[in-house]
């Protein structure tokens, strides 16, 4: 807590993550202070409604305070403003200047000879003159707390609401989805990568914002699981097994998902509870609740609570907990830099060279480039389709285009309108030809390997439950939000494996017109606030930049809420289509291969059981775990990479490419490559004894055949 306040001012997206946190840790401390004879679930339940409102309230009156008044909009004078109020010049280095070619931007205070020009003028309530234009304000890209500040009540509405979802999850009149309920929780956290990757481009800390909340859910739904059914007086523990049962398969992930992002709140829990026992040991206060000794409590180092989750923890199955937080760690840093920063910076380039080329030509790249990006796996679409909101209208209504700002040629009729209407038909035309590009030259390829059939789990309940629901004709909820909402590359290859009808296919993504809208509007948006009056020097839709960032939440909402009814009628279809399910063919082939690898995959749990791991691969394994918290930790609290949107070019850059990172960026990419080498050498070493094992002619384990 005390790190994520000193960083707040270059870094504020921690502060999402500690209101998160603290929104979590304030209702559970009111539970035991006022209402402790009342079951969690009973108290979490009655506060569900009354967040609800607090949400829609607060949402309201800041959509309401933004639209009243054009000076209260997100533009280039809000964030000066911010920027100035924050007194952030002190923060300014000679390089900010030099390296973004702005040296007539330095004002002449010889207090702070840092300091920009700006200086605001009552008359005509304006940041920006002669001396000072408004493109001096790109001085001020590094100062995320301008927009942080601005969308404060934003953050505040997502978190409430957030939680009033999770209140109302938790009442106890829907005890019978409970289980359900929270895999759809972890699945809508774990999808979070992909959206927050998706918001790459928008700019504004956005994405950082998304970044940071994300994270901050999944350590607060950690702390609501412990709240809920970490004492000792339990009241659902039907429940609690039936969670254990109807999710056992993904036990280790939710396991690993609670290390990669909870480990130093853990750490900092566990120091609590020392503190706490030290002082009901010395007796200090009388008011702390005294050692029983009965039960050994005057022997234990922590409270009992976190004494008894501590022995929970060391029956985990550790080396497959820990190798699969390493790998969720390794998928957050993917999505996060190679798959966000760099893949920004490469459209960005390719913005750049072809502003000056013909709409047709234009319209050509787009496709080109984005074709390929969609066989790339951890690309998603979005960036692809903002860039084409920030590209295509710009070149075909010409405006802005020419050397001095006027505007150049028109080269489609029409205006803005059309220009939009035709990119949002150009992403949509491509989002099809990728998809069946992916399904029948990759997926369908793909599908006649038994090992890839294997690997995709082709006979689980939840992929033949996918089928079912992809396979029927005509539009549903389900069947498109699964295409809609699943990420781009996985969800089109794996429909090629299960040999589902292309036609169907197409047809139940056809919705994905309601993303592209916004995502395309959004990045037209990003153009226009862009776009500046020669004569003037003002800009000509000042309420552009933040009609950009509602767009760009509304089609984040549009990809996750998605994913979350996906996720609930695959469950639903699961216990009410059982029937059909049965009737769905077992794949043989798979089913015998799963047989004949059985007796391996027994072994290597075998080998690497905890107990018989040599101390070198057990610190080894620790150390790689700790690269990967700490890689992605860095990320997440501090400023790791150089402020970039698609609006920026290469040459904003302060070097190289490669300069896109700064030194943390590039020290959370040696702990990432770290966390990589430690997870292949422990898989290695494990798969070699493994080796040895059968070399040596002992009995395999026993594997009884699946009926």
């Amino acid at each position: 807590v005390i790190c994520i306040l000193f960083r707040a001012r270059s870094s504020p997206h921690g502060l999402i993550l500690l209101y998160s946190l603290g929104t979590a840790a304030w209702f559970i401390a009111m539970k035991h202070m006022f209402y402790n004879d009342i079951v969690f679930r009973n108290y979490i339940g009655w506060i569900a409604g009354p967040m609800f409102a607090a949400s829609l309230i607060t949402l309201s009156v800041w959509i309401y305070w933004v639209q009243s008044d054009p000076d209260n909009e997100w533009d280039d004078q809000m964030k000066v403003r911010l920027a100035d109020k924050f007194k952030w010049y002190e923060e300014l280095l000679e390089t900010d200047y030099t390296d973004n070619k702005l040296e007539v931007c330095k004002g002449t205070d010889p207090d702070y000879p840092l300091k920009p020009c700006f200086v605001y003028n009552e008359e005509t309530d304006d940041w920006f003159s002669d001396d000072c234009q408004r493109f001096c304000a790109k001085i001020y890209n590094g100062c995320n707390v301008s927009f942080f500040v601005w969308s404060t009540p934003l953050v505040i509405a997502v978190v409430l609401l957030f939680f009033s979802f999770i209140c109302a999850f938790l009442n106890p009149q829907s005890s019978g989805s409970a289980p359900a309920t929270f895999g759809k929780l972890f699945v809508m956290l774990l999808f979070g990568l992909w959206c927050t990757a998706s918001l790459s481009g928008a700019g504004a800390g956005l994405t950082e914002s998304f970044a940071s909340f994300f994270l901050g859910a999944g350590v607060s739904i950690s702390m609501i699981l412990i709240a809920t059914f970490g004492s000792q007086n339990v009241k659902d523990m039907d429940m609690l097994q039936n969670l254990k049962s109807k999710y056992a398969w993904a036990g280790d992930h939710m396991k690993a998902v609670l290390i990669s992002t909870s480990s130093p709140i853990i750490g900092m829990y566990m120091c609590v509870s020392f503190l706490n026992q030290c002082v009901r040991k010395a007796g200090i206060f009388p008011c702390t609740l005294p050692i029983d000794k009965s039960k050994n409590e005057h022997k234990m180092w922590v409270t009992k609570a976190a004494h008894a989750q501590i022995v929970y923890f060391k029956k985990w199955d550790h080396s497959k907990t820990y190798t699969w937080a390493i790998m969720w760690g390794l998928a957050y840093m993917i999505m996060q830099v190679f798959a966000a920063k760099f893949t920004v910076l490469f459209l960005s380039w390719m913005k750049k060279e072809s502003s000056s080329m013909s709409f047709a030509a234009v319209t050509a790249i787009i496709v080109g480039v984005g074709m390929f990006l969609f066989l790339l796996p951890p690309i998603p679409g979005v960036p692809i389709y903002l860039t084409g909101g920030l590209m295509l209208p710009a070149v075909g209504t010409g405006f802005g285009t020419a050397d001095d700002g006027s505007d150049g040629e028109a080269q489609l009729p029409g205006g803005i309108i059309s220009a939009v209407a035709y990119t949002c038909m150009v992403g949509l035309i491509l989002k099809l030809c990728a998809c069946t590009l992916q399904q029948k030259a990759i997926g369908e390829p793909l599908g006649n390997r038994v090992w890839i059939r294997q690997l995709v789990s082709i006979n689980s309940s939840t992929i033949r439950t996918m089928k079912l629901i992809l396979k029927q004709e005509g539009l549903t909820v389900a069947k498109v939000a699964i295409l809609v909402g699943g990420p781009d590359w996985p969800t089109s290859v794996l429909c090629g494996i299960m040999k589902l009808p292309l036609h169907q296919i197409l047809l139940g993504t056809l919705p994905v017109f309601f993303l592209i809208v916004p995502t395309v509007l959004a990045g037209t948006f990003i153009w226009m606030s862009l776009l500046i009056d020669p004569v003037s020097q003002q800009p000509i839709y000042a309420w552009a930049g933040t009609v950009s960032t509602l767009f760009m939440v509304l089609a984040a909402s549009v990809q996750s809420g998605s994913m979350v009814v996906a996720a609930y009628h695959l469950e639903r279809a699961v216990s009410t289509r059982s029937d059909e399910l049965t009737d769905i063919p077992i794949d043989q082939e798979v089913l015998d291969a799963d047989n004949r690898n059985r007796a391996r995959s027994l072994l290597y749990t075998q080998v690497t059981q905890w107990d018989q791991v040599p101390y070198f691969w057990k610190k080894f394994l620790h150390f790689g775990v700790f690269a990967q918290v700490v890689s992605c930790y860095i990320t997440l609290g501090v400023k790791y990479s150089e402020p970039y949107t698609l609006t920026n070019t290469p040459d904003d850059l302060p070097g190289a490419w490669y300069t896109l990172l700064n030194g943390m960026g590039w020290l959370a990419m040696a702990f990432f490559f770290t966390a990589f080498f430690v997870w292949h050498q422990f898989k290695a070493w494990a798969y070699r004894r493994v080796d040895e094992w059968e070399k040596s002619g002992k009995p395999l384990p026993k594997v009884e055949e699946d009926g």
